[in-house]
């Protein structure tokens, strides 16, 4: 027999052991019983840090899993690139800033926002030395911020809200990375930054110099609207309610083991993410937790809950101090349809 001829007639008993192999390859969940399904994959708002680590354990826990999600978690480059992923599909859900998603949708990309992770966590950072006792001194202060930030469309609204003249403040365009840097350098006499995020970042690098920082929270202050949530595809809400649900409820889930279990979500995310800074993602996924995620109206109606007064003044300020295409209606913004309470 001809050596082409020997393959040929071993390729049934090839193909048998192929399959058998291939077979012992497909990724299953023994728990569940199943093969993965195709991969749902979560974008994340930004680079990983420690408030992401919620997303990691309804991962590793299995939240996502057993709701029949094979979830792929990925790092964003900014919410507006998250929502952009979303809307064009390269993305199937994820996790960024609603003002960002409701401009968005002014502008074409039809987004949704379906669960609220806490109120706009911005905060204005000054040096403790400087001469600003209230918020009405920041008048005539420099301020580090670079076009295009979330802070560049806030800081006018909340400036409006609390009678501050926004035009007697000296604009600093500072490139994102380097602001809180110009703080501590005393280039800049105040930045806004977000808390559970970059707001440890400047606390850090001031730290490090001796200096201390104030801080305010705009929330706190009248711009009591909501910061960043979970973000869909408005068509999967009306063709892929069943995945939009896993992902909320396995979100949701992975937040509440994670209150209750603060050093184990840290240490599933440092797994995952061992070049994290573990003393910085501590206290940012802390902070997150106790301080942004988890609003009175998520303990009261759900976790996720949108309130919709809160949704109208979200909607407002956007539609009022955002570059956005169109006016966006509250009911086109959100739903909280996939809210268990």
């Amino acid at each position: 027999m001809a050596l082409t001829e020997k393959r040929l007639w071993l390729r049934p008993g090839v193909a048998l052991l192929a399959l058998l192999l291939g077979l012992a390859a497909v990724p299953m969940n023994l728990s569940h019983g199943q093969a993965a399904e195709k991969p749902t994959i979560i974008r994340m708002d930004f680079i990983l840090g420690g408030k992401h680590a919620i997303w990691f354990v309804a991962l590793e826990k299995g939240f996502y899993a057993k709701r029949g999600l094979n979830a792929v978690i990925q790092a964003g480059a900014g919410s507006a690139d998250t929502v952009r992923a979303i809307g064009a599909g390269l993305a199937d859900v994820g996790f960024a800033d609603f003002t960002t998603a409701i401009v968005a949708r002014s502008r074409g990309t039809p987004v949704q926002c379906v669960a609220q992770l806490g109120y706009v966590p911005t905060t204005i950072l000054w040096r403790e030395e400087t001469p600003i006792k209230t918020l009405k001194d920041l008048e005539g202060k420099s301020f580090a911020i670079s076009p295009g930030q979330a802070q560049w469309y806030l800081m006018p609204a909340f400036a409006k809200i609390n009678n501050i003249d926004y035009k007697s403040i000296k604009i600093q365009e500072t490139a994102p990375a380097l602001q809180p840097a110009a703080l501590v350098a005393k280039k800049a006499d105040f930045i806004v930054m977000f808390r559970a995020s970059n707001d440890e970042v400047a606390e850090g690098a001031a730290t490090k110099q001796g200096i201390k920082l104030k801080r305010v929270f705009m929330k706190d202050h009248g711009l009591n609207i909501y910061g960043s949530g979970l973000i869909v595809r408005e068509e999967d809400v009306k063709k892929r309610p069943d995945m939009i649900r896993a992902y909320v409820e396995g979100t949701m889930e992975g937040l509440r083991y994670a209150r209750d279990h603060q050093e184990e979500a840290l240490q599933i995310l440092l797994k995952q993410k061992p070049e994290l800074n573990k003393e910085l993602a501590r206290i940012q996924l802390k902070n997150a937790i106790e301080e942004v995620f988890i609003p009175p109206e998520s303990l009261a109606s759900g976790f996720g809950y949108m309130k919709p007064d809160i949704m109208e003044k979200t909607v407002g300020i956007t539609n009022d101090y955002f570059e956005g295409g169109r006016k966006v209606s509250v009911e086109e913004s959100y739903t909280n349809r996939f809210i268990k309470k």
